[in-house]
């Protein structure tokens, strides 16, 4: 099996391009939601909930776990991955997002789109310290 060479798969810009189509496509068509951050052209950060993981927010906010994996995807960038704890005791997604950078500023802009969706606010939030 041949893997994929860098080239092969084409430019990031236009990924990111295809990517934001298909964010912006899903919540008019589904009643979804999502922001992007352009900076000088280019994909900074953007987030994005379902109508799915809208309805996870409003039934199961009182407990979020935050968690961020560190540039493993196409865009090379850190994914923000936000989950509730449902009824059954299951994780569920019910925010995403992908950071330019892991700064206050960047950090503060994806956090108030969150925060800007929820009916109510949370009664604890955990997350993970790295040291960077």
């Amino acid at each position: 099996m041949r893997l994929a060479l860098r080239e092969d798969l084409g430019r990031p810009t236009d990924d990111a391009h295809n990517f934001i189509k298909l964010l912006e496509k899903e919540a008019r068509e589904k009643n979804g939601y999502y922001n992007t951050l352009i900076e000088n052209g280019k994909l900074h950060s953007c987030c994005f909930l379902s109508r799915r993981m809208m309805n996870q927010l409003d039934y199961f906010s009182d407990v979020l776990i935050v968690d961020t994996s560190h540039k493993i995807n196409r865009f090379n960038l850190p994914l923000l991955d936000i989950v509730s704890i449902n009824n059954l005791g299951k994780t569920t997604t019910c925010f995403v997002g992908l950071l330019g950078d892991q700064t206050y500023k960047t950090f503060l802009w994806i956090l108030q789109n969150l925060k800007d969706q929820m009916k109510k606010i949370p009664l604890v939030i955990f997350s993970v310290e790295e040291e960077l």
